[in-house]
């Protein structure tokens, strides 16, 4: 039987939280899709896996020079991707996204075509410039339809979210909606490649973790799991792996204490999240019942206590820890600190 604290440490390492890439694009690649729902955890997300000092400037360059998106890729949620990997990921999650989303077909052809023209002169538009278009041209009449066929055009691969709209009183949470790059590569067996691709940055990890992350049927992600069996390895439990893992026990991968932003891919992105979260208590980090995961204080690779950081508009920059009962201080005002400074407040 692998044990817990031997997971945790290669988790470490698959996440890069224990051996830190040299930029946040490298990041991005290595995990290949981290929830970005919320922007600014979303970015924290790259900043606390990138090696040295960075700011959420440095990340919002990445965006800003057409490295990075956001993109609705998989469970109708935004994603941090690189431009060039999303038609490979929504090869095998776009259909079912875009039949839950229920557009019309020519609706969303109409749509596109908009888009495209919106986008010819000036490479970028807002959201609301888009809902604009789309209403001008009578393809919508409401917000509320210009939303989904927001999300729509991106299951189909035709846009993400790209430049940061300036802000000069705060962290923005805006950015501009971009054309996606037409035609990206996709393999022969597109659920196998995503597989091994989540397992690069996740693993060890089971099928049915796949399949949560993914947004897929089970048995989608089973059967992807006995076709990749030249590319994977079994770790033990039912886990699988990258060739080259090995569930040896190894020497602690980082007993640093670590301050881990809010839907995190380490403590969110699993069907069976007890080896992140431990003995901590569940019902305070989330899910929630509205889906809010809130962000963790992460220590030798286990939840033991929750913080915050506002970045609203006028926000001090204080940051606040509430740990779970037992727990120590020990480093969470370095990890404060250390987020902090990401977000220019020290």
């Amino acid at each position: 039987m692998t044990d817990a604290a031997t997971v945790r440490a290669h988790r470490l390492r698959s996440h890069l939280l224990a051996s830190p890439a040299a930029s946040v694009v490298e990041v991005a690649e290595h995990l290949g899709a981290l929830q970005a729902q919320d922007f600014g955890a979303g970015r924290w997300a790259l900043g606390i896996r990138t090696a040295g000092e960075i700011s959420d400037a440095d990340v919002d360059r990445a965006f800003d020079d057409g490295h990075l998106v956001r993109a609705w890729t998989q469970r109708g949620t935004l994603h941090t991707v690189t431009p060039s990997s999303v038609a490979a990921i929504l090869a095998v999650t776009g259909a079912r996204q875009l039949r839950a989303i229920g557009v019309d077909p020519d609706v969303l052809d109409r749509a596109e075509r908009v888009f495209r023209a919106a986008v010819a002169v000036e490479g970028r538009r807002t959201r609301a410039g888009l809902a604009t278009a789309l209403e001008r041209d009578g393809v919508v009449t409401s917000a509320r339809q210009a939303g989904g066929i927001l999300l729509a055009l991106s299951f189909r691969g035709v846009l993400g979210l790209g430049p940061v709209v300036p802000r000069d009183d705060g962290v923005t949470r805006e950015q501009f909606l971009v054309r996606l790059p037409d035609g990206g590569a996709v393999g022969d067996d597109p659920a196998v490649d995503l597989l091994v691709a989540y397992l690069r940055g996740h693993a060890p990890a089971s099928t049915a973790d796949f399949a949560w992350w993914a947004g897929i049927p089970a048995g989608l992600a089973r059967a992807a799991g006995e076709r990749a069996e030249d590319r994977v390895v079994a770790f033990g439990d039912g886990l699988l792996a990258l060739p080259g893992a090995s569930p040896v026990p190894r020497p602690a991968a980082d007993a640093a204490t670590l301050a881990l932003p809010a839907f995190d891919e380490y403590t969110l992105s699993y069907a069976d999240r007890t080896i992140g979260l431990g003995a901590g208590d569940r019902v305070t980090v989330g899910p929630t019942a509205n889906g809010m995961m809130r962000p963790v204080i992460l220590r030798r690779g286990v939840a033991v206590g929750t913080w915050r950081l506002s970045l609203a508009k006028g926000a001090t920059g204080a940051a606040e820890a509430t740990l779970f009962d037992g727990e120590t201080d020990d480093g969470v005002g370095a990890a404060l600190e250390r987020a902090r400074r990401f977000f220019g407040f020290a």
